[in-house]
C-alpha cells in the first residue's frame, strides 16, 4: 500500500494532492497522545487526589495514559477503516479499529506483547490497552465480530505503521526497538478462513483472559485509577482532533498549549465576589450607583445558615433549608471560600460547576446569578442540551464510527455523528470555563459514561461542584450521585435541596461519613406558611379559585398529566376571562416554552404598574415543582409522591418572611386533590405505593391541626420513611464508568422516561436557518425540538433530522398562536 495511512477523512477538493497533517494516522498518534500527557500534567494530579489515590500513583498514570494514547488508533492500520475515511459508506468492518489495537497489543503469539512487557509494568500496559479499546465507548463481554465480512488486512508493514511504533517507543522509553514486519497481518473471521488471526476467536479468549483479571484489579483504587485512565484518554483524542482539525497543519497547532492554557483558566475570588455583590445590589432598595462592584448594600447581611454553609471545611456538605433561606446565595458564598482556598495552595484555575435537574432550572439559574453578574462572558457558561455553542469545525472520522451497530443506512450514521460533534463541541467549550451552570448530567453523567461527562472530565476535576434540587434526582441519577462522591472523596462538593427522605439522608452518610448537614435558618423553617386541606369535591375546589381571583391573587394549579393541565387550563379561561390564566407543560416547543415561561413568571408579580392586585392563574405538570421561581396565593394540586407535593408547596407562600408582620404573611391555602377513578391507571406517571405513602404523611399532617411550616413537612416525611435501605451495591453496578474495568460501555444517566423529542414536519417545511448543505442549523432544531408521549409509532418514521425524528404531517398536532402566545402544544392526532 502506497497511500498514506489516514486517522480521519478531509475534504478531497481542499487537498487535492496530499492529505493535511490532522488526517494523517501518524500524526494523530502524535497529537492523542501528546494531549494524554498534556492532561496528565495539567490536571492529573489533582484528579487523582480527588479520587484519594496517593501522590505515588502519577508515574504511573501518567505512563498508562500516554501509552493509551498512542495505541487508541493502531487499529486504523485496518483496510476496511481505510476504505471507509476514504468514501466508501457502506463498507462494514469485520472488527472496529480500537478491538483491533487491542488484538494487537496483547495476544501472546504476536511481537507486541513481548516488547512492550519488557519495558511496561503489567497494570500500566493493561490499564493502557483496555483505556484504548475502549475509547469509543464500544467494547464489552458482548462485542464481537460482524459476521458475513470478508477478511482485513492490517498493514503492520506500512511506513507509517513502523514511524508509529519508532515515536511510541522513544516517548515510552521502552528499552528495546519495536517489532517491524516484512508483511501485514490479515485477520479472518475463523480460522476456517486463510488468515493469521481469527478474528472470533481471539476476541473470545481475550475476553475470557480480562474476566479472568477483574478480581485481582477489582478494589476501589485500580478502580479509579483505571476510569480516569480511560476518560482522559478519551478527552484527549477528542482534543486532538478539535485543534488539529483548526490548525489544519502540525506547524500551525500545539495540543500542549491547547490543553495548559484552556485548562489553566479560572476564576478569582474577587470575580465571585462581584457576582455576589451584583446578586444583592439588584435585590436591594438602595442607590445602586454606589455599587462598586465588591462591596454589599447598606444593612445587608448574609444569614447564619449562609455564613454557616459558605464556612464549611468539610469537602462534602448538605445544606438542607427550604424555600426564601438563600441558598443559592450560601452556594456562590461556599464557592468563594473554597476559591480562596485554592489561591492559598498555588491553585490557579479554580472552577465552578452549579449543577441543577432540569433545563428550567438551569436556564433561570443562570439568568439570575451568573447571567448579570459582571463576570467576563467568555468565563461563563450556560451549558445543557439546548444551550447554544461556538460550532467550531472539528476534525471528521466517518459516520460509522459513532453510530450504533444496528444503525446501518447512511441516515442514521450522519445523525449519530452529529450528535457526537455536538457533545465534543459543546464539552471542549468548558475545558475554557471556569463558571458552569448546566444540569446535573454534565457530571453524573460520568457515572454511565456519557460521552459529554468524560468530554468534560479535565475540567470538572479542576473545581468544585454544587448540586442543586438533589431531591429532584430519580433513582438511578441519585445512584450516581453516591457513587461520584464516593469515588471523588476529596473534590469540594456542596448539595442543596429542601428537603430529603431519611432513606437517602443515611446512604449519603453510609458512603461519606464526612458529610457535614447544615440545616436551614430556624426562622424560615418554623414560618407557618400552609393550610393544607385534602379536597374530594371539585365545586369546593372551584369556589377556593373563585375566591382567590376575586381577591386579585394568584393560583397555582398542578396536573399529574399533560391533557388534564390542558383540559383544566380551558376551563380556567372560560370561568375566569378577567384573570390572567396560562398553561405550562413540557408539551410545547422549547422556543414556545422560553417565551411561556416569561410570561408565566411576570403575570405572577404582586402589582401592575398602578400598584393594582392582578389576578392569575397558572395551570402546570410536574414542571412547576422545579423550574418556576414563584409564589401562589393558593395551590391546587392532584394528589403526588410526597417529595413532589413538599416541592408544589414551596411554590405557595413562597416571598413570606419572619420578619414580616403576622397580618402581612398569614398562612396560604394548598388543597389536595384526589384522584378520580375514570380511567385506568389513573395513578401514572406515579406507582400506586407512592401515591398511598403520600395519603399516610398527608394524614401525618392534618393531625397536627394547624398551619403548617416547612419543618413540619419535613418532620413528617421523615417519621414516616419505613422504606427499604438504598440499594448502593446495584447503584455500583449500574456506574459503569468504575464498574466496567476492562469494559466501556454507555448506559443511561436518568431512568426511562415517558416522551420523545421530535420536530415536526410542517416547522422543517418551513425552516429559513439552514447550514451549507442546506440543513436545518443546530439552534434551529433545539429551538423547535416538541416533546410528545412516546408510542411504538414514533420508531416507524424512518425520517431524522439533528438526531431528532420528524414527525409526519396528520401524525401530532400543535396548537400554539404565534402571535397571542396561546396554546396547549403537542398531541397525538386520534386514530379513528
Amino acid at each position: 500500500m502506497t497511500e498514506r495511512l489516514l486517522a480521519k477523512s478531509y475534504r478531497l477538493a481542499d487537498y487535492p494532492n496530499a492529505p493535511p497533517d490532522y488526517a494523517l494516522l501518524t500524526q494523530h498518534s502524535r497529537d492523542v497522545a501528546s494531549a494524554c500527557d498534556a492532561l496528565a500534567e495539567s490536571v492529573g494530579r489533582v484528579a487523582l487526589r480527588n479520587a484519594g489515590l496517593e501522590a505515588d500513583a502519577f508515574e504511573r498514570f501518567k505512563l498508562a495514559l500516554k501509552a493509551n494514547g498512542w495505541m487508541q488508533d493502531l487499529g486504523k492500520a485496518s483496510s476496511h477503516f481505510q476504505e471507509m475515511v476514504r468514501g466508501a459508506s457502506e463498507i462494514r468492518q469485520l472488527v472496529r479499529h480500537e478491538a483491533i489495537s487491542g488484538m494487537l497489543m496483547l495476544l501472546e503469539e504476536q511481537p507486541f506483547r513481548t516488547w512492550l512487557s519488557s519495558s511496561l509494568p503489567e497494570e500500566v500496559l493493561l490499564f493502557a490497552v483496555w483505556g484504548a479499546m475502549g475509547h469509543h465507548r464500544k467494547f464489552d463481554k458482548y462485542t464481537k465480530p460482524e459476521q458475513g465480512i470478508l477478511p482485513l488486512t492490517v498493514h503492520v508493514a506500512h511506513d507509517d505503521f513502523s514511524t508509529i511504533l519508532r515515536e511510541m517507543r522513544i516517548d515510552l522509553q521502552l528499552k528495546d526497538e519495536p517489532p517491524l514486519f516484512k508483511r501485514n497481518l490479515v485477520v479472518a473471521l475463523t480460522q476456517r478462513e486463510d488468515g493469521d488471526l481469527a478474528a472470533r476467536d481471539v476476541i473470545r479468549d481475550l475476553q475470557r483472559d480480562f474476566e479472568g483479571l477483574e478480581a485481582a484489579y477489582a478494589d476501589d483504587g485500580n478502580r479509579r485509577l483505571l476510569a480516569l485512565v480511560k476518560a482522559f484518554g478519551i478527552a484527549a483524542d477528542v482534543a486532538a482532533s478539535a485543534v488539529a482539525a483548526r490548525g489544519q497543519s502540525a506547524r500551525s497547532y500545539s495540543l500542549r498549549e491547547y490543553v495548559a492554557g484552556n485548562l489553566g483558566i479560572g476564576l478569582a475570588p474577587d470575580a465571585l465576589s462581584q457576582l455576589i455583590s451584583r446578586w444583592a445590589w439588584n435585590r436591594s432598595s438602595c442607590d445602586s450607583s454606589a455599587n462598586d462592584e465588591t462591596s454589599l448594600p447598606p444593612g445587608f447581611e448574609p444569614r447564619e445558615f449562609q455564613r454557616a454553609v459558605a464556612e464549611s471545611a468539610s469537602r462534602l456538605t448538605l445544606a438542607q433549608a427550604g424555600c426564601g433561606s438563600g441558598k443559592s446565595l450560601a452556594a456562590y458564598m461556599w464557592a468563594h471560600s473554597w476559591c480562596q482556598r485554592f489561591l492559598q495552595e498555588g491553585r490557579l484555575n479554580f472552577r465552578l460547576f452549579f449543577c441543577l435537574p432540569t433545563t428550567g432550572t438551569t436556564t433561570e439559574h443562570f439568568k439570575d446569578y451568573a447571567l448579570e453578574s459582571g463576570i467576563d462572558p467568555a468565563f461563563k457558561s450556560l451549558t445543557h442540551s439546548r444551550s447554544s455553542v461556538d460550532l467550531r469545525a472539528i476534525a471528521e472520522t466517518a459516520p460509522q464510527e459513532d453510530a450504533k451497530e444496528s444503525e446501518r443506512d447512511p441516515a442514521a450514521q450522519a445523525q449519530a455523528t452529529l450528535s457526537a460533534e455536538r457533545d465534543k463541541i459543546e464539552s471542549l467549550a468548558l475545558w475554557s470555563t471556569p463558571l458552569v451552570v448546566t444540569t446535573a448530567d454534565t457530571v453524573l453523567g460520568l457515572m454511565s459514561n456519557a460521552r459529554r461527562a468524560i468530554y468534560s472530565l479535565p475540567a470538572i476535576m479542576s473545581g468544585v461542584i454544587v448540586f442543586d434540587e438533589i431531591h429532584a434526582f430519580d433513582e438511578q441519577m441519585f445512584g450516581h450521585l453516591l457513587v461520584f462522591l464516593k469515588n471523588f472523596p476529596q473534590l469540594p462538593v456542596l448539595l442543596m435541596t429542601a428537603s430529603l427522605p431519611e432513606r437517602r439522608l443515611r446512604a449519603l452518610q453510609s458512603v461519606r461519613p464526612d458529610l457535614n448537614p447544615i440545616p436551614g435558618p430556624q426562622e424560615f423553617e418554623d414560618l407557618e406558611r400552609y393550610v393544607v386541606k385534602i379536597i374530594t369535591s371539585q365545586a369546593e375546589v372551584w369556589r377556593s379559585v373563585e375566591d382567590c381571583v376575586a381577591a386579585g391573587g394568584k393560583v397555582l394549579w398542578v396536573r399529574n398529566r399533560v391533557e388534564w393541565a390542558n383540559d383544566t387550563y380551558r376551563e380556567c379561561r372560560a370561568r375566569f376571562p378577567e384573570a390572567t390564566v396560562n398553561v405550562y407543560h413540557s408539551r410545547l416547543r422549547y422556543k414556545d416554552r422560553a417565551v411561556r415561561h416569561r410570561r408565566v413568571i411576570d403575570g405572577f408579580k404582586v402589582d401592575d404598574n398602578e400598584g393594582t392586585k392582578r389576578a392569575a392563574i397558572l395551570v402546570a405538570t410536574q414542571v412547576a415543582e422545579m423550574s418556576l421561581d414563584l409564589s401562589a396565593d393558593l395551590l391546587v394540586t392532584d394528589i403526588a409522591p410526597t417529595p413532589a407535593l413538599i416541592q408544589r408547596m414551596g411554590r405557595l407562600n413562597r416571598r413570606a418572611l419572619p420578619s414580616d408582620p403576622p397580618d402581612k404573611r398569614p398562612p396560604k391555602l394548598a388543597l389536595i386533590c384526589a384522584l378520580q377513578p375514570r380511567e385506568p391507571n389513573v395513578e401514572k406517571p406515579y406507582k400506586p405505593e407512592e401515591l398511598d405513602a403520600a395519603s399516610r404523611w398527608l394524614e401525618a399532617l392534618g393531625s397536627l391541626e394547624r398551619p403548617l411550616s416547612q419543618r413540619d413537612l419535613s418532620e413528617a416525611f421523615a417519621q414516616l420513611d419505613d422504606a427499604q435501605e438504598f440499594d448502593f451495591a446495584a447503584a455500583e453496578k449500574a456506574a459503569l464508568f468504575f464498574s466496567g474495568l476492562w469494559e466501556t460501555r454507555p448506559g443511561l444517566t436518568r431512568g426511562e422516561g415517558y416522551t420523545i423529542s421530535v420536530i415536526l414536519e410542517e416547522d422543517l417545511l418551513n425552516c429559513d436557518e439552514r447550514n451549507s448543505k442546506g440543513e436545518p442549523t443546530r439552534d434551529w432544531l433545539r429551538r423547535y425540538e416538541v416533546a410528545i408521549p412516546i408510542k411504538e409509532e414514533v420508531l416507524k418514521w424512518e425520517r431524522t433530522v439533528g438526531g431528532l425524528r420528524v414527525a409526519p404531517r396528520g401524525a401530532v398536532s400543535y396548537d400554539y398562536d404565534e402571535q397571542t402566545q396561546e396554546g396547549t402544544g403537542a398531541r397525538w392526532r386520534s386514530r379513528k
